[in-house]
C-alpha cells in the first residue's frame, strides 16, 4: 500500500510549455503501470495547453469552477463534485473559469502525455 499524505509533497509551478497562466501541481502516487494522480490548482483563466493522454484521464473537481473541452466539441463547466473522463488520445484542455479558480484531482492513465500548442483565448471561450 502506498499513502500520499495531504501535508506531504511539494507543489510546483506549471511551466509555460504546458500551461497558460498561474498553475500549481502536486504529484502524489504513481502505480507500477504508470497510472498517477495529481492535484492541480488553476487561477482564473489559467489552463493547460492542448494535450492528450495515451491512457486517458479522469478529472474530479474539488473546488471552484472550471472548463474542460475536447477539440472540436462543446465545452463543459466543472463544478465541485463533477467527474469528467477524457478518453485515450483525445486532444483536450482544462483549467480555471473566466472568473473563478479551480482545484481538481487528475487521474492519468499509463503513458506519457503529448503536449500541443497553447489554447487561444478564442478557443478557451468557444462552446461555453
Amino acid at each position: 500500500m502506498d499513502v500520499a499524505r495531504a501535508t506531504g509533497g511539494v507543489f510546483e509551478r506549471g511551466d509555460s510549455g504546458r500551461f497558460t497562466g498561474e498553475v500549481w501541481l502536486r504529484g502524489t502516487i504513481t502505480a507500477s503501470d504508470e497510472t498517477n494522480i495529481g492535484v492541480v490548482h488553476f487561477s482564473p483563466g489559467a489552463r493547460t495547453h492542448w494535450h492528450r493522454h495515451p491512457g486517458g484521464q479522469f478529472l474530479y473537481c474539488v473546488t471552484g469552477r472550471g472548463r474542460v473541452r475536447t477539440r472540436g466539441e462543446r465545452g463543459h463547466t466543472l463544478e465541485p463534485g463533477d467527474v469528467i473522463h477524457v478518453g485515450p488520445d483525445e486532444w483536450h484542455f482544462h483549467g480555471g473559469g473566466p472568473a473563478s479558480p479551480l482545484v481538481h484531482v487528475a487521474v492519468n492513465g499509463a503513458g506519457i502525455p503529448e503536449w500541443g500548442e497553447p489554447v487561444t483565448d478564442t478557443e478557451y471561450d468557444e462552446g461555453f
